[in-house]
């Protein structure tokens, strides 16, 4: 019995010392896991305080844009460049362009989605569209101040603008001239016809693609223009422009007029409009447009 006391109790010792062994090794690696952690750890701070020293230095230099451009803009103003920064002769000059991009871009979008081509003009004479023309100055008279803000910020506020803004000429078009020229009652997500979602979206990508790629360029192009010349080219637009809006307008009054109210004496005027604005030449102006007066 001796014997096997010893080889037990030899056994056992060995089972300690293994034990012991094993908790011995155990530990160092879990110290060694624990140091390896906590370095990983401080190399992560280190970088969370890099990465909150790179942004503060960020907001900084966001904070100093602002003036260097309003400095620059000075600069070129006592250089004699025309139409300098987001000025009154600028915005002109981006009216008569988006009004005419956007009659357009909308003609090819007819003729894509419904295979011919219409007139998308606005108003009589020319092919602009006042919708787009006032689009792109209230897009950048609004956002101009906020261009350097990230594409997610200016979509959701084009967005917004843009659905507001369509909504708002919807109603004045219809309430001043009896007229609609857009309906969107048949595409979901349409807010009383005058608007929907989905193209409330387009005015936001509009407006990204216009102050990130559009605008810069066309700044620049305008910028260009000899300052005198602008001048005088800006006011002779802006008269015709209104001179075209007001015809334009009593034209529309007119053709309403003779499709919704019964007139057995005419003026001079309404002589005037119905000869030279024959329905013919209205329903070719303004192919889509629905007289509810």
């Amino acid at each position: 019995m001796n014997g096997l006391d010893k080889i037990i109790a030899q056994i056992l010792d060995d089972a300690k010392q293994e034990s012991l062994a094993i908790r011995e090794k155990a530990a160092g690696e879990a110290e060694t896991t624990l140091a390896a952690a906590g370095e990983k750890v401080k190399k992560l701070e280190e970088e969370r305080q890099n990465l909150l020293r790179v942004n503060d230095i960020l907001a900084e230099l966001e904070k100093q844009i602002g003036p260097l451009e309003r400095q620059a803009e000075k600069a070129k103003e006592k250089a004699g460049v025309f139409a300098v920064g987001c000025s009154f002769y600028k915005l002109v000059c981006l009216f008569f362009i988006g009004a005419f991009l956007g009659d357009i871009i909308e003609t090819i979008f007819c003729w894509i989605t419904m295979g011919r081509l219409m007139s998308r003009s606005s108003v009589v004479y020319g092919d602009f569209s006042i919708v787009w023309g006032l689009g792109c100055v209230l897009l950048t008279a609004i956002l101009y101040q906020y261009r350097n803000r990230s594409k997610g910020y200016i979509f959701i506020f084009g967005t917004v603008v843009g659905g507001v803004y369509e909504y708002v000429c919807s109603v004045f078009t219809e309430i001043v001239f009896g007229t609609v020229f857009w309906d969107y009652s048949k595409i979901p997500f349409n807010l009383g016809g005058r608007i929907n979602l989905l193209f409330c979206f387009f005015w936001g990508i509009v407006a990204v693609l216009w102050l990130s790629v559009l605008y810069p360029r066309l700044s620049r192009l305008i910028e260009k223009i000899p300052k005198k010349p602008g001048i005088i080219l800006s006011w002779i637009m802006i008269v015709f422009m209104l001179f075209d809006m007001g015809m334009s307008s009593l034209a529309l009054c007119r053709y309403t007029e003779r499709h919704t109210e019964e007139q057995e004496v005419t003026t001079a005027v309404d002589d005037f409009f119905d000869e030279h604005f024959p329905d013919e030449r209205m329903k070719r102006i303004y192919p889509k447009a629905i007289l509810r007066r």
